[in-house]
C-alpha cells in the first residue's frame, strides 16, 4: 500500500512537472547583452525578467553585462548574441566598414539624444565646450565622446586639432582630472558621480552637455541581428514590446525599476543607481519623445547623424540610413507614449 501511494505521487508531481518543463522547452531563446555595467538606467530590463514579461511573450531572455557599444556590436556581429544595446553612431560605424549584406538593425530607441557631457572642475576657468580649445580631455579611446569631437568642436566653433586627448580607462577619468593630468573628461551625463564619489563637492564641478550646443545626436539603442530578425520576427516584435513595456515602467518610476537592479545584483547601491538612472532621463523623456512617443526616431536626424559620423570617423563610404533602423517591430504610437510619473514620498 505504501507503494502504491509513493507511486501515485510521483505520477502527480510527474504531472505537474510536464506542463512548466513543456512550457520552458517552448521558450525562444534570446541572449542579450547591455551597453555597459548592470547600473541603474538599464535596470528595467531586469525588471522585465523578474516580473516575467519576457516568458509571458514566449521568450527566455539571458542578460548580460557589457564593455561598451564597440564590444556589442561585435558580439552581435560575431554571432554571440541575438540582440544588444548599443550606440547608434557605433552601428553606423560598422555598417559602413563591412559593406555586404545588412547584419543588424535598431529596432528601438533608448537615448532620444544622446546623454553625452564634457565636465571639468570650475578652477580651471573653463567655462563652456568651446572653452575646451587648447586643453586636454581623459577620455578611453572607444568613447563617443571623444570619436564624435570633430563634430561636436565645429558645432562650437572651434579647432579640433587644438585638443590633448588623454588615453585613460573610463574608471580612471575623474582621478585624472582631479590629479590636474588632463583639464577635462568626458562621458554620459550621470558621469559626474565619478566626481562626487571622489570628493569633489557639486559646487565645484561644471558640465557641458553636448546638447547645450544645438547638436541632435541619437544615443543608445536595442540592436537585433538580422539573421534572428528574418527567422524570427515575431521573437523580435515581442522582445520590443517587452522592452517598451518596461521601458515606460521604469521612466515612471525609477525607484521601483532599480529595486528590481538590487535583486539581480545584491552588491548594488540602491541610491547611487537611482540617481545615476535619473540623471539620465531627461535624454530619454524628450519633447519629441513626450509627444511622438518612446522608441521611435527621425529620418532626417539619423540621415543627418550619418552624415557626421561619416565626418567624424573619416569613413570611406556613407551607408544607407534606410538600412539601420527597422521600425516595423514598434507598437503603436499610444502604446508608446510615457506614462505619467509615480509619486512616492518613500524615497
Amino acid at each position: 500500500m505504501t507503494f502504491l501511494r509513493r507511486l501515485a505521487s510521483a505520477v502527480a508531481a510527474l504531472a505537474l512537472t510536464l506542463p512548466l518543463a513543456a512550457q520552458a522547452q517552448g521558450l525562444t531563446k534570446i541572449r542579450f547583452s547591455l551597453d555597459w555595467k548592470f547600473e541603474g538606467q538599464t535596470s528595467f530590463f531586469h525588471m522585465a525578467k523578474i516580473k516575467g514579461y519576457f516568458e509571458q511573450e514566449g521568450l527566455d531572455v539571458t542578460i548580460d553585462s557589457g564593455n561598451g557599444s564597440a564590444a556589442g556590436i561585435q558580439r552581435i556581429a560575431s554571432g554571440a548574441y541575438d540582440i544588444v544595446l548599443a550606440d547608434i553612431s557605433a552601428l553606423i560605424e560598422y555598417t559602413a566598414n563591412n559593406p555586404g549584406p545588412t547584419r543588424m538593425q535598431a529596432v528601438y530607441l533608448l537615448y532620444d539624444q544622446a546623454p553625452l557631457a564634457y565636465f571639468t572642475l570650475k578652477k580651471s576657468g573653463i567655462a563652456s565646450i568651446a572653452g575646451l580649445q587648447g586643453r586636454s580631455i581623459a577620455a578611453a579611446p572607444f568613447e563617443v565622446t571623444r570619436k564624435m569631437w570633430p563634430v561636436i568642436a565645429k558645432a562650437a566653433k572651434i579647432d579640433p586639432a587644438t585638443v590633448k586627448w588623454v588615453t585613460i580607462d573610463p574608471a580612471l577619468r575623474a582621478n585624472t582630472v582631479i590629479k590636474g593630468d588632463a583639464d577635462a573628461s568626458s562621458g554620459f551625463l550621470n558621469a559626474n558621480l565619478e566626481y562626487y564619489a571622489r570628493g569633489i563637492k557639486p559646487d565645484e564641478l561644471a558640465m557641458f552637455p553636448v546638447a547645450d550646443l544645438g547638436l541632435k545626436l541619437y544615443g543608445n539603442a536595442v540592436i537585433a541581428s538580422s539573421k534572428l530578425i528574418a527567422e524570427n520576427p515575431r521573437a523580435v516584435a515581442a522582445f520590443v514590446k517587452v522592452a517598451n513595456r518596461a521601458f515606460r515602467e521604469g521612466l515612471a518610476d525609477p525607484a521601483t525599476s532599480v529595486r528590481f537592479l538590487k535583486q539581480r545584483e545584491p552588491l548594488a547601491d540602491e541610491k547611487l543607481e537611482l540617481t545615476r538612472f535619473e540623471l539620465l532621463i531627461p535624454a530619454m523623456l524628450t519633447d519629441r519623445t513626450r509627444s511622438g512617443g518612446l522608441g521611435a526616431l527621425s529620418k532626417l536626424d539619423l540621415e543627418n547623424q550619418v552624415d557626421y559620423v561619416t565626418e567624424a570617423f573619416s569613413l570611406k563610404t556613407r551607408p544607407n540610413p534606410d538600412l539601420l533602423f527597422n521600425s516595423s517591430f514598434l507598437p503603436s504610437r499610444a502604446e508608446r507614449m510615457p506614462l505619467a510619473p509615480v509619486t512616492t514620498t518613500a524615497r
